[in-house]
Formats: C-alpha cells, structure tokens, sequence
C-alpha cells in the first residue's frame, strides 16, 4: 500500500518552542566542549555518570525499542495488520538511536574516542558489545527507512536494487557481528554458511514482505543484545547499586522492560499522531495491541517483584525481605516506579472496557513509558549508593531537554516530508464512512493550525 508525507504547516508555536529548546541545548553544549565536564556539570569521581547516560542514552535507547518490537511483531509473528505501523517507528527508532549515540560524545571527557571500538577490540566488554550493537542497529534502521526516501523522489530504480542487495548486507552484517563477538574465524564461517542458507530459502517465498525478512532478523538479534547488555553494566557494581535494582538477572529486567516499553510507544506514538494530524483512528488494533502489552506488563510485574524479593531474602547485608523495605527511600522510588509505571497500567489494560477506551489507554501506555524511563534513571544515578549527592547542572539538563525535542522536530520533519504514513489507513476504524466491516477510508488532510 501507497505512503504520503502528511500536510501540515512546518512551523507552529510548538515547533518553534522545540527549536527555542534546541538553541538553549545548544549554548550548553558550546559550553561543555569548550569548558569542559568539570566546569559545565555536577558529575565528579564518585558519580561519574549522571543525566546524559541515564537520559541520552538508557532511556532513549528504550524510547527506541519500538522500532524492534514492532518489527518483530509485523514480521516475525504474523502481525501484518500492523504493517502501516512499521515506518513511522523505524524513523522514530532512528532518530533516539542516532542521538543516543551522538550523545556519548558528549558525555565522555574526550568526545573524539567515540570511536575506539571500531578498532580496539578486547576479548571481554560489554561496552564492545553494546557499540557495535548500536552502530550496526543504526544502519538497519536507516535501511528501513530509506524506501520512504526511494518513494519520495521517484528512485525506482534504487529501490529495486535496495531490494536485492539488503539481505546479502544483513547476511554480512550477522557474520562480521559473530566474528567480532567470538574472535572466532570458525563462528563466523559457521554464521556465514548459516545465514545465507537462510536467505536462500527466504527468497524462494512467493508472499515476500515489504522488507526483507532477515534484515528484521538481524534487527532483532542486535536489539535482544543490546537492550539485555545495557543492564548487564550494572552487574559490575553490587555494592553501589541498590538491591531495588541491582540484581544477577539485570539484563532480564532491561530486555522485559523495553519489550513492554517498546508497545507502550507504539501506542503512545499512533494516538498522538491521529490526534494532531487528523488521521483515522484504528481502535481495534489498538485494543489488541494494549492487550499484547498487558502479557508483557504481567510477565514483567511478576519478575521484578519475585527478583526484587529473592535479592532481599538471600542476602545477609539485607537481613531478609522485611527488613530490606523498611525505612529506605530507595523502596519508595522501587514501589513508585513498579505500582505508577506497570502494575497500574497492567490493571488498567487488562479490563476488555477500559482497554479499549481511547482515553485510559492512552494514559496507561504513556505511564508504561515513563515507568521505563524512570527505571533507567534509577538504575543510573538515583538509585545508586554513593558518597555525597548528585544534582544535574542547568547545562546537563538543558542538553538532554534540548536532545528530546531534536528528535521530535525531526519527527515531525519527517513524516511532512517523507512518505512514511499510509495513504490509506487500517479497516474498520472510528468514524468512518461506507459500508460493511473491513471497508478501508483515506486519512483527512489535517488543519493548517495543527501542532
């Protein structure tokens, strides 16, 4: 099906107010590579990551896990339904993911080392793995998008030769990424072999999807990595971080997370999208994605608290459960965090009713993002045991605010500018006109006065 950019008017006081964000970020961002960390933020030998990893990198790399998931669930597991879904969040994904990675040159003392991994290759680190997970993440994300941009200036060409040479990329890509995980010839010759048997097979499949399906593979395999990766880090450091976070099964609770996280801005992505654009609204896959998010809400309630309570009960520093929970700020940020975050939007989206309530499921995925991103932050900094206190600077925070509404005014240039958005919306939506269920109705041009 057919994709147009969406008609709006580019600069409106709210894109205009993203913009005047950037600029503030981007006085604080001259003063920080010109002055330096010390000089520019609160960070200090005893709490030497603050803001910038926890915000610009953690949580917008969950932010981004949309683009995964929403993959996986189109391509993988026969969510085709979806499929009007899939570009508008790989060029999301895109953009956290770009910036999570730009914000690292921010972040470490000498920005230009950024990129060490691409030569320096120890045998044992996670960072190693997580780098090249994120640089070979980026270009698969880039190559989803990139027939939006194919579409948009008529290169029909390039696209049929985009189709032909995206699988071999991802055929390589698995293999370079085995060998530069094992050190191993002999893996990656196995990877090699593997790989492009499964290519092979793929294309002797009538019924092909949009996009080829080992490049979603790849995706996936990178983001399973590195979403998992990102919370082993933390496993280095037991007697910093609070047992309300830290745990043996870390990368468990990060993956869990950002698989419900990744649905939550799905949904949070598609109303807000309907709402300011006048687009159809598909309620009922809607509906049944929030009831997908609901098992991953469950799965990821119940591990956390069984981990939660196993770390207490089996540590002696802690005396057991009850006395792992008293009088401890950190169990208040752990019992707001788990009830806010996903017990209530678990209980609220579990209801057929309320799950289906444009309103209150909004509103349970938007607090479903945020307990992620409140998550990631806690495990950065605030829940961290350390001497003395950390407070962001006014440069950290305007850095971070500035990065978040980058990635929404590239947003919105994107989806005028490319054709990401169906022409035509999903069946059976609210308000719409014809007859018979299934019927299949263009979006509205949005009012020019819209955000």
């Amino acid at each position: 099906m057919d994709h147009a950019p969406i008609k709006y008017r580019l600069f409106t006081p709210w894109k205009l107010a993203l913009l005047v964000v950037v600029a503030i970020g981007g006085v604080a961002l001259y003063m920080r590579m010109t002055q330096g960390l010390g000089a520019t933020t609160n960070l200090s030998d005893t709490w030497p990551w603050g803001l910038w990893k926890g915000f610009n990198v953690l949580v917008l790399i969950a932010f981004g896990a949309g683009g995964f998931t929403s993959a996986a669930l189109i391509y993988l597991f026969g969510g085709e339904k979806y499929h009007a879904w899939a570009l508008p969040t790989a060029l999301w994904g895109l953009l956290c993911y770009s910036f999570a990675g730009a914000s690292l040159m921010v972040d470490i003392g000498i920005p230009w080392r950024i990129i060490n991994p691409i030569w320096m290759w120890p045998e044992h680190s996670i960072l190693f793995e997580v780098a090249w997970c994120v640089m070979l993440y980026i270009t698969v994300l880039a190559l989803e998008v990139a027939p939006s941009i194919f579409q948009r200036f008529g290169w029909d060409r390039l696209a049929g030769t985009w189709r032909g040479l995206v699988p071999w990329y991802a055929v390589a890509g698995l293999t370079f990424f085995t060998y530069a995980m094992s050190h191993s010839f002999v893996w990656a010759g196995a990877a090699l072999v593997l790989f492009t048997a499964v290519n092979l097979m793929i294309s002797t499949v009538r019924n092909k999807p949009s996009t080829p399906a080992l490049l979603i593979m790849f995706g996936v395999i990178l983001s399973i990595n590195h979403q998992s990766s990102l919370g082993s880090l933390f496993l280095l450091m037991p007697e910093k971080l609070s047992h309300f976070w830290w745990s043996p099964r870390l990368p468990f609770n990060f993956l869990l997370s950002a698989v419900a996280g990744g649905f939550a801005m799905l949904l949070v992505e598609r109303t807000i999208t309907c709402k300011l654009y006048d687009r159809a609204r598909p309620d009922h896959l809607m509906a049944a994605l929030a009831r997908i998010l609901v098992g991953a809400l469950w799965l990821y309630v119940g591990f956390r608290v069984l981990d939660v309570l196993a770390v207490a009960a089996s540590s002696e520093e802690f005396g057991g459960v009850a006395v792992a929970f008293g009088g401890s700020g950190k169990a208040t940020l752990f019992v707001v965090e788990m009830f806010l975050g996903f017990f209530v939007p678990a209980l609220l989206l579990t209801s057929r009713t309320l799950r289906q309530h444009r309103r209150i499921r909004f509103v349970a995925a938007a607090m479903v993002v945020l307990g992620v991103a409140f998550n990631r932050l806690n495990v950065t900094f605030i829940g961290m045991n350390l001497e003395g206190t950390y407070v962001p600077s006014w440069q950290e925070v305007s850095i971070s605010a500035a990065t978040l509404a980058a990635i929404l005014f590239l947003f919105f240039l994107g989806i005028k500018l490319l054709p990401v958005y169906q022409v035509r919306d999903e069946p059976e939506v609210t308000g719409a006109t014809g007859t018979g269920p299934g019927m299949v109705v263009s979006a509205p041009a949005a009012p020019a006065n819209k955000i």
